[in-house]
């Protein structure tokens, strides 16, 4: 399959899936006015990430595997696959630009910072959101697409309510039991400190590397 037709049917598939998706929603709602409100709420978004994605040519539609990809990625991980468009994109944007080497049949869009940057974020600390990426696949960013894929609706609340418990942890350890053996000086902080992988440190590094994804993520590198 040539390259032309890949990039049409990724955008052809983009928005019309969505569209289907939020045709049925809306009409199961909303009946005749329903179904038009939700084609446009599915389909415009979709499209956007299609042309986007096929673009960089993101799935190879070659192969079995880019069909299960973008399926994938259109209906069971679409709330991430938006996620990512959204958020992604409104971030990535300001830090890099997208990048046909590194997306090119990997299933992702990936941003990529300027060769003049040597480090911080997008070139140190890279980011995964959704299908969308930052940096490259790095030691485990990967990693994230294939857990979007497999917990599809309930991996942005389980992610959310992972951070939500490890910040109370965090932030009751830190005044109670923490503060005290600092003050003993028993500890050289008075919070759980990230292990020495975490690319975030501090009071925050603890909170992002304790959280069952991040866990999951690093334990492959």
């Amino acid at each position: 399959m040539n390259d032309i037709l890949k990039g049409f049917l990724t955008i052809l598939l983009s928005a019309a899936v969505p569209a289907g998706i939020g045709m049925g929603v809306g009409a199961a709602l909303g009946g005749l006015d329903g179904l038009w409100i939700g084609a446009l709420i599915g389909g415009v978004p979709g499209l956007l990430y299609g042309l986007e994605a096929g673009i960089l040519l993101a799935y190879d539609l070659g192969t079995g595997r880019g069909w299960l990809e973008i399926l994938v990625d259109l209906t069971w991980s679409l709330p991430n696959t938006l996620f990512g468009l959204i958020f992604g994109n409104a971030i990535y944007v300001f830090v890099g630009s997208p990048s046909r080497e590194r997306s090119r049949g990997q299933g992702w869009i990936v941003f990529m910072p300027p060769a003049t940057k040597t480090s911080g974020f997008g070139v140190d600390v890279l980011q995964t959101l959704g299908s969308v990426n930052l940096g490259g696949r790095g030691a485990h960013e990967h990693v994230h697409l294939l857990q979007a894929r497999i917990f599809g609706p309930l991996f942005l609340p389980i992610f959310g309510l992972n951070y939500v418990v490890n910040f109370l942890l965090q932030g009751l350890f830190t005044i109670t039991i923490g503060a005290i053996l600092k003050a003993a000086g028993a500890r050289d902080t008075a919070w759980f400190r990230p292990p020495g992988t975490s690319v975030v440190p501090g009071f925050f590094g603890w909170i992002y590397a304790a959280t069952l994804f991040e866990i999951w993520a690093y334990a492959t590198e």
